[in-house]
């Protein structure tokens, strides 16, 4: 079933409720997802600039955990909110914008998969927190940057682990455990029962601390 069609319409707010600012009033409430959809709707690029500035670190780490690829993460990102603006009239329930952006960016992850530039795996983050000149000349290091290169290490672990898990479990996890939807919200977003859900995120959360043990890594390490 369609995304975009499956959720009946809420309620439309007036304008009190949706917090419009009168002359001479300053603005007491934070809108929500959506009262700035219901915004949008009416033509509002500043409500849906909100929404974006909201959402975007969530999508891009899901995105650029799905494709490991930081420059194809933000292309993917910019064109699914694109894509969410030119067709947010058609988005029913205002309040499911999240699962909705991600929905779109889900399938133009992949969209990428598939075409012949497509990875054959989720490859590792590229980025690593740099050191300062001044450690490497003397062979010292900073706490700070010790923890950050721990950290960074904790993540390439991670990154591959996660890497040898099929498509639908990785994402499953990563929706949940990265993006905290549950598991309703990921059926709606992947299109499979919440049940089916649920028993991916098992068997994937399974399966990576098999993986992570077999590096000497506990699960809660990382």
């Amino acid at each position: 079933m369609d995304f975009l069609e499956q959720f009946p319409p809420p309620p439309r707010p007036t304008g009190d409720e949706r917090g419009i600012r009168r002359p001479g009033e300053a603005r007491v409430q934070t809108f929500t997802d959506g009262e700035l959809v219901a915004r949008c709707q009416d033509g509002d690029v500043a409500a849906f600039n909100q929404l974006a500035s909201r959402w975007e670190s969530s999508l891009y780490g899901f995105v650029r955990r799905t494709l490991g690829d930081g420059e194809d993460a933000r292309d993917v990102c910019q064109e699914a909110l694109v894509k969410a603006w030119t067709n947010i009239s058609r988005l029913r329930d205002g309040e499911k914008f999240k699962s909705w952006v991600h929905y779109i960016a889900l399938n133009l992850c992949r969209d990428r998969f598939r075409s012949p530039r497509a990875r054959t795996e989720v490859l590792a983050f590229e980025d690593e927190p740099a050191e300062p000149t001044e450690a490497i000349a003397s062979g010292s290091r900073s706490d700070s940057s010790d923890a950050g290169a721990e950290a960074a290490s904790r993540s390439r672990v991670l990154e591959s682990a996660l890497a040898e898990l099929p498509a639908e479990q990785r994402t499953a996890i990563l929706l949940r455990e990265f993006q905290g939807f549950t598991s309703d919200e990921i059926g709606e977003i992947t299109g499979v029962p919440a049940a089916t859900v649920r028993t991916r995120i098992y068997y994937g959360l399974r399966a990576l601390r098999k993986s992570l043990d077999a590096r000497g890594i506990a699960a809660s390490d990382v």
